[in-house]
């Protein structure tokens, strides 16, 4: 297990052989999907001649695929990990979505325990329950649950209920900016509230143009 800086010394910019290059990323659902297009959109801007294809997984599915070598890239919350080099790309937070003057919003401080008293939605659809349970993790003492309310929606439609009044959500940070609902999201204060996402790869000297994804991932 090692985390090493990769891309160091090696220039982001593409390589004037005039090939096309195609690089396979893995992402764990709506927790990096955003952030990382975000990203993904720059990195095309600078190296326009590298194709990416991006795979949308469950955490399991994501690192196995990546020892498989069916990834080259694989962008998740958590830490080291056997077999991998990794490097922490961004921070991110559990935060809850809820209605403009919703009860949550008066409260000074907004705490797991806070949650158990609205209805708490989780989608059906597009890995909403997987990123649930994540989220959920990092808040909840070990074994702890909280009663959710399965709707059979995606994440957009999710969050127009919300905004609607129909209960609130865990969402993480780093989607925020991509809502489309109008609604108010606060952080919800607990230990494990705010966690690293990394960006994990095998090859302990990765060559171009992987080396360049990963300094433009980790450069900031």
């Amino acid at each position: 297990m090692e985390s090493v800086p990769a891309g160091s010394g090696t220039s982001f910019a593409g390589r004037p052989d005039g090939e096309r290059h195609d690089l396979a990323v893995g992402c764990f659902a709506s927790i990096c999907r955003d952030r990382l297009a975000d990203e993904l959109l720059e990195f095309s801007r600078i190296c326009p001649q590298v194709d990416i294809g991006v795979h949308e997984m469950g955490r399991g599915a994501l690192l196995a695929a990546l020892r498989s070598g069916d990834l080259s890239l694989a962008v998740l919350p958590g830490g080291e990990e056997a077999g991998t080099r990794s490097k922490e790309v961004w921070h991110d937070r559990v935060m809850v979505a809820v209605p403009h003057g919703h009860a949550l919003t008066k409260k000074a401080a907004v705490l797991p325990a806070d949650l158990r008293e609205y209805p708490l939605l989780v989608s059906r659809q597009q890995y909403g329950s997987d990123m649930h349970r994540f989220l959920a993790r990092m808040i909840l003492p070990a074994g702890a649950v909280l009663d959710t309310t399965i709707v059979d929606v995606g994440p957009a439609r999710l969050i127009e209920r919300v905004a609607g009044g129909a209960g609130v959500t865990l969402i993480c940070e780093s989607h925020v900016a991509h809502l489309a609902a109008d609604l108010t999201v606060l952080p919800v204060f607990a230990s494990g509230a705010r966690f690293p996402v990394r960006a994990y790869w095998t090859d302990a000297e990765p060559e171009w143009p992987l080396s360049a994804l990963i300094g433009s991932l980790t450069r900031r």
